[in-house]
């Protein structure tokens, strides 16, 4: 059975009713056939809202995509990051998990530094701080959603993200694990075809 890792657009695209709403709605009743496999990170939970604040506790993100009729998804563990992570939805590092995200991010953001205080130095002012830090969250949860979707060994991973869609990042992440990176639109296609 295929498996398919969601990204956090394909969440908000099913909370605002984008065109994608359909594809990604199509791959959970792939999932509730029994066709497929549809998961979820936690990391999406710790995303910036769009009053800019991040949820504290994980059980609002469970509310939230269970409104969404998305309830029923396995939700994957990525590994655990201070301030990034949910203390009971992430699993301990192994050896070389540091050194994989550092690749990934190399890959999806080749200008920007992987570490905090590289990408948010202390000279900063405090509205300009503000966005360095959110730019660096918003870096720092793709790389870490991509590796745990790499982690779970999963299949496709669904994103509208135009950013992981490069062709120019395709081979380079495929190298890395990320083997298959679609459209909710083709992802829902290619799970209706191969489950035909």
């Amino acid at each position: 059975m295929l498996s398919f890792t969601l990204d956090t657009n394909c969440l908000i695209a099913v909370e605002e009713k984008r065109p994608e709403a359909a594809a990604v709605r199509e791959l959970v009743a792939q999932q509730r056939a029994s066709r497929a496999a549809v998961r979820l990170v936690a990391t999406m939970a710790a995303e910036n809202q769009r009053d800019g604040t991040v949820l504290d506790n994980f059980s609002h993100f469970q509310r939230r995509i269970s409104k969404l009729g998305l309830g029923g998804l396995e939700i994957l563990a990525p590994v655990a990051v201070c301030d990034l992570t949910y203390f009971d939805w992430c699993v301990l590092a192994h050896d070389e998990a540091e050194a994989e995200a550092i690749r990934l991010h190399k890959v999806l953001f080749p200008t920007s530094p992987f570490g905090y205080l590289d990408a948010v130095p202390g000279n900063l002012g405090e509205e300009t701080r503000q966005l360095a830090e959110r730019k660096w969250r918003n870096q720092q949860l793709d790389v870490l959603v991509l590796h745990t979707h790499i982690m779970a060994k999963a299949d496709v991973f669904v994103t509208s993200d135009r950013n992981f869609l490069k062709q120019s990042k395709r081979q380079r992440l495929a190298e890395l694990g990320a083997r298959m990176i679609l459209t909710p639109a083709d992802a829902a296609a290619y799970a209706v075809a191969e489950s035909g």
